[in-house]
């Protein structure tokens, strides 16, 4: 028995080494949504059912501001599939569900020179969120919205993957075993064929398998819109539109002790198009990169820091 306690905590140190540079505590279960972090809310009684596909990659060490060597190619990339219900509850209350399927593969640090490789797919953590507009103000052609959104994150993934007997790193996977819970405020000013929108989102995350917490993670993010085109009703419209995202991610933590190469500012410039054939439905395209980070690092070691981030979805209006 002493035997194999040590046998299975040798196995879960190595799978913490592996989680340390790799850590996903920024990926957050309304990613996938399509207007989830806007300022209003559907229409009454009106519902949304929506498909994503989210892309990331990563394949560059980063350290402080500057990008280290990586000399056994290490990388993750993650594809996530997101079905999205968004439901309106009444003219200023919506629930959506978001329900994640996640597939990573990469290259990462083991205990041995040269990396480990491994992948990992399954049923994500889905998404309970609430969101309340508690302030509208309406003009010619103009509106302004203000909500309030909360929820939780629900451990429906799996997080006991493993390669053999070994447990796999915990950025690969599926899901955190831990209950965590999500708030922030959204708004949007639409005026005429300009639109602007905002959010704060704090993601405060509990303790969950193998006593590993993910850094709470924290963003602020911004875009402008404009609608270049737009046929007479019912016909259809496209909207061209950028952004920025500000994100803050703690450093993750084992058995209450800090986990060093966790924890980073990041700064991310993003791009989308969306087109709408018809009223009800949206087709979104978006590509996302970071222009800055400051990644926390221990002397000679670095992050694997975002390369690049795609999102497409598919909604439709009911």
């Amino acid at each position: 028995m002493w035997f194999m306690r040590k046998f299975n905590l040798s196995r879960l140190l190595q799978a913490v080494l592996l989680a340390a540079l790799v850590s996903p505590s920024g990926v957050v279960a309304q990613d996938g949504g399509i207007e989830v972090l806007a300022g209003h809310t559907i229409f009454e009684s009106g519902a949304r059912i929506s498909l994503s596909h989210l892309y990331s990659s990563r394949g560059t060490l980063s350290s402080g501001s500057d990008e280290v060597p990586n000399p056994d190619s290490l990388s993750l990339r993650e594809h996530r599939v997101v079905l999205g219900v968004n439901y309106g509850l009444s003219s200023n209350l919506s629930l959506s569900l978001l329900l994640p399927y996640v597939r990573r593969e990469g290259k990462l640090p083991g205990p041995d020179a040269g990396g480990v490789e491994s992948s990992s797919e399954g049923l994500g953590d889905a998404a309970l969120l609430g969101k309340y507009n508690f302030f509208s103000e309406y003009w010619k052609q103009s509106a302004f919205h203000i909500s309030a959104i909360g929820g939780l994150e629900l451990p429906t993934g799996s997080s006991n993957e493993r390669s053999g007997d070994e447990l796999l790193a915990f950025s690969m996977q599926p899901g955190s075993g831990s209950l965590d819970a999500i708030g922030g405020l959204a708004l949007t000013l639409s005026i005429g064929r300009f639109r602007f929108d905002a959010h704060a989102i704090y993601k405060a995350n509990s303790e969950g398998s193998e006593d590993f917490t993910d850094g709470d993670f924290f963003t602020l993010g911004t875009s402008f819109a404009y609608r270049f085109y737009h046929a007479r009703y019912p016909g259809p419209s496209a909207n061209v539109k950028v952004g920025l995202s500000w994100r803050h991610e703690a450093v993750d933590e084992y058995g209450g002790e800090v986990l060093q190469n966790t924890g980073l500012e990041e700064l991310r410039v993003r791009a989308a198009l969306v087109y709408h054939p018809s009223p009800e439905i949206d087709l979104v395209a978006l590509v996302e990169v970071p222009v800055h980070g400051d990644y926390r690092a221990a002397p000679g070691a670095g992050q694997l820091a975002l390369d690049v981030r795609t999102f497409f979805g598919f909604g439709i209006r009911f």
